[in-house]
């Protein structure tokens, strides 16, 4: 029976008998045979049309009840980590449920014991047997169950008395501003909905206490141990989500995968089924001997590939070498193979034309002397004649484009960011120091006398022309030490065209190197301080 608020005015009376029938709720479905078969009593009188809205003051009476059936046997997996005459230790799977409720339709981790354990299992009264502690259906990790009923009251007391170690791994939302620290807020059931639970102010009393494992990638996300002291409803969902950092899956406490996460929003979403949370380590006293039991395990494949991917990024990787050494042709093979590729030439060209930031700068400060109409974008041959005359115009010049073209290289690596590799073509890397903005550097040689031809004949720039721009860089010989590769373009393209393949795998090797060392990081984050059985 319950009387209906004011905030429950104009609900519906199947939804009403859901949220207030206590204990384990039945499916909606059986809620809505009762009202047909008229043993929901409204303001007692037999309502029999589910979807009838309701007034505040209204009175309602359920007629009908719930016999519980006994749990049946069921074949399942079990994962059993360690097992004797009185206890066993489990590691969960999620989306399983650890015992039978009216709502569910569905095996569990009762009917698995049930099937398996037969004689153990029949020496207990109730639908919950051997079962002392409980993680939600989607939370991974270590479960102890007793065999007997000596044992299930012995663990009941030690997880009682606050004697069991329970700690937990979870990628949360952000990051909590304090690498440390404890939660205590008290936790109830939520007055606005009863499939919920909320910090409330005569709730009982809950305990968590946590550790920033790793902060995330600009700090989108987290990985927190954490440890519960007190054994509430959904405890470390609820503290973290009142911390305002909610655990990522988790869609009853606002962790749903977020915009902010940009790019990986559409992948994670598919790759995270649920929250992302895991019973790492479990330590107790054996019901039995009294003796000290720990263990671990580390997390199962969703959580740690969920790791994996919000830690990756785009790899950047810039293409630069001495005027005339290929680089533009590299770029263009690059593209042909499906990379995405940004050329300093193209940007300075697009910031040339007419109205656009470089050709606005260059007006404002040359006037007319480099653009031959206000529909017409800068004349580079004029530009390229000034220059040669004049090296404080090139050091001008660069002084003013620089910026433009830096502030559209970072919107290139954001663009494609959710890409593997990405690549950009930049001159002046090492001059700019815009070498510490990627992730490596990968040069082209071309023997000077070549590079002289090809300039010649491509460009129809005198070799005093070159010697010019040549010395307003740093030199072929210098820039190459420092790149980390190098691609010969001594020959003719064919032989160019291998190398660019040869490139991608080496960069390829490389990427695959750099996610085993995260892989590596991350595996010794999720090693606990035990090891095992002890």
């Amino acid at each position: 029976m319950f009387i209906v608020g004011k905030g429950d005015a104009r609900s519906r009376l199947d939804k009403l008998v859901l949220k207030y029938f206590p204990g384990d709720h039945p499916a909606r479905t059986t809620v809505q045979s009762w009202i047909k078969n008229g043993l929901v009593l409204v303001d007692d009188v037999p309502c029999f049309k589910a979807s009838q809205n309701l007034f505040p003051d209204q009175r309602v009476v359920v007629s009908a009840r719930i016999d519980e059936a006994d749990p049946k046997p069921q074949k399942g997996l079990l994962d059993e980590i360690y097992k004797d005459d009185h206890v066993l230790v489990l590691n969960k799977q999620a989306g399983i449920s650890v015992h039978p409720a009216q709502s569910l339709d569905e095996h569990t981790l009762v009917n698995y014991l049930l099937e398996k354990y037969p004689r153990a299992m029949k020496k207990f009264s109730g639908d919950r047997p051997g079962i002392v502690h409980r993680l939600d259906r989607d939370t991974s990790g270590l479960m102890v169950v007793a065999l007997d009923p000596q044992s299930k009251k012995n663990l009941a007391r030690s997880f009682h008395d606050r004697k069991v170690v329970k700690e937990y791994l979870a990628i949360v939302h952000g990051c909590p501003e304090a690498e440390h620290g404890g939660i205590n807020y008290p936790l109830g059931r939520d007055p606005k909905s009863r499939t919920k639970m909320a910090v409330v102010r005569d709730g009982r009393s809950a305990i968590t206490r946590y550790q920033i494992l790793h902060r995330g990638i600009n700090k989108i996300w987290s990985l927190v141990r954490l440890e519960i002291l007190t054994g509430r409803t959904h405890q470390i969902r609820v503290h973290m989500a009142r911390l305002g950092h909610p655990v990522l899956g988790d869609h009853l406490y606002g962790g749903r995968i977020r915009p902010s996460m940009d790019f990986k929003q559409n992948s994670l979403a598919k790759l995270v089924k649920r929250q992302l949370l895991h019973s790492a380590r479990l330590d107790f006293s054996h019901p039995s001997t009294g003796k000290m039991m720990s263990f671990t395990k580390p997390p199962p494949k969703d959580f740690i590939r969920s790791v994996l991917y919000l830690e990756r990024k785009v790899q950047r990787v810039v293409i630069t070498g001495a005027m005339g050494s290929g680089k533009s042709t590299v770029m263009t093979l690059l593209e042909k193979n499906g990379f995405a590729v940004f050329t300093a030439d193209k940007c300075v060209a697009e910031l040339y034309e007419p109205g656009n930031d470089g050709w606005r700068i260059i007006k404002s400060r040359f006037g007319n002397m480099f653009i031959d109409g206000i529909d017409q974008p800068v004349n580079k041959t004029k530009l390229f004649r000034a220059i040669c005359e004049d090296k404080a115009i090139l050091e001008e010049l660069n002084h003013l484009i620089h910026p433009l073209v830096r502030y559209r290289l970072e919107e290139f690596w954001k663009k494609n960011r959710d890409k593997r590799v990405g690549f950009a073509e930049i001159p002046l890397v090492f001059e700019t120091g815009m070498d510490n903005e990627c992730d490596l550097v990968a040069g082209v040689f071309c023997p000077d006398i070549t590079r002289y031809r090809r300039l010649a004949k491509k460009r129809n720039i005198s070799q005093e022309q070159i010697s010019v721009l040549d010395k307003s860089q740093m030199s072929q010989v210098s820039k190459l030490k420092r790149c980390s590769l190098v691609l010969d373009n001594s020959l003719h393209r064919p032989d160019l065209e291998l190398k660019v393949k040869a490139l991608a795998r080496v960069l390829w090797y490389l990427r695959s190197r750099n996610a085993q060392k995260r892989f590596g990081f991350f595996k010794k984050l999720f090693e606990f301080d035990a090891q095992g059985q002890t």
